[in-house]
């Protein structure tokens, strides 16, 4: 069985958000929106203003807007550095 994701948001102000047992999580890429689930490959690239939104297995999305920014996938923690997210 594979790990699940943990998401961490960082700001400015310091870690905004961290949440930890997820099934997916989907950022708004420049070229469009990125899907990462569970064992994703390694990956660094820049976020656009949007939609950010991940889910637990079994529970409904959860959603946040998103001031752009950069987000690195390793060893199933999603990483995001932005501006702000509302």
């Amino acid at each position: 069985m594979s790990q699940p994701l943990t998401l961490r948001v960082i700001t400015e102000a310091g870690v905004v958000l961290e949440e930890g047992g997820l099934a997916a999580v989907r950022a708004p890429g420049e070229l469009g929106y990125l899907g990462i689930l569970a064992n994703h490959a390694p990956l660094v690239t820049t976020l656009k203003r949007g939609v950010l939104s991940w889910r637990k297995a079994g529970e409904p999305r959860q959603t946040r807007r998103l001031g752009g920014g950069l987000l690195e996938v390793a060893k199933n923690r999603v990483t995001i550095l932005t501006s702000d997210i509302a």
